[in-house]
């Protein structure tokens, strides 16, 4: 805090004077628009009363809180929400799980991604080999097709000779008159 400041907070304990938003803002050296936005943002937090005027207006405590905000938010680096969460838990720090370091973070996927693949290959055996079983049945099953076709294509054939000699056989018969039959 500057000279200034110390002067200011002196003054401040032995009056109960009321300050204006653009008042508390060079006292806390921010930007009244940025006053404004912490009002908002953290209005249960920050003791303000309306004036006659309607305007907002801090007392000694107000002054503190928004102190211990500029505190808190620029030197700290703490994000408003955490602010926010710091008054409402009575002061505990909103603590943000520290991030892994990005070569950790690669390291799990990397893993992750090899468990996978491994998953991945084991899968692909298993496949390869039920195919070349399903190949070897399905090659089993055309032989025996072809097998079988084949019986049923010469047994076929047979009947058609039969039939064709049954069919010469009658012709003869017939062209031989009935008195021929017997020679």
């Amino acid at each position: 805090m500057s000279k200034s400041d110390n002067q200011v907070d002196k003054n401040l304990s032995k009056t109960d004077k009321v300050f204006t938003v653009k008042e508390v803002a060079g006292i806390v050296e921010e930007s009244p628009h940025t006053i404004r936005n912490w009002l908002k943002e953290l209005k249960h937090y920050i003791p303000v009363t309306k004036n006659q005027a309607g305007y907002n207006v801090f007392d000694n405590e107000a002054l503190e809180k928004v102190k211990e905000i500029k505190q808190l938010h620029r030197e700290q680096g703490m994000a408003i929400k955490q602010v926010e969460y710091y008054f409402a838990t009575g002061g505990k720090e909103f603590v943000v799980p520290p991030k892994k370091e990005i070569g950790h973070e690669i390291a799990e996927e990397l893993k992750a991604l090899r468990e996978e693949l491994a998953e991945v290959r084991e899968y692909n055996r298993r496949q390869e080999e039920f195919n070349q079983a399903l190949i070897q049945e399905l090659q089993k099953q055309r032989e025996f097709i072809k097998q079988r076709d084949e019986g049923r294509d010469k047994q076929l054939m047979i009947a058609i000779r039969e039939m064709q000699d049954t069919k010469k056989q009658i012709a003869s018969v017939r062209e031989k008159r009935w008195y021929e039959f017997w020679k």
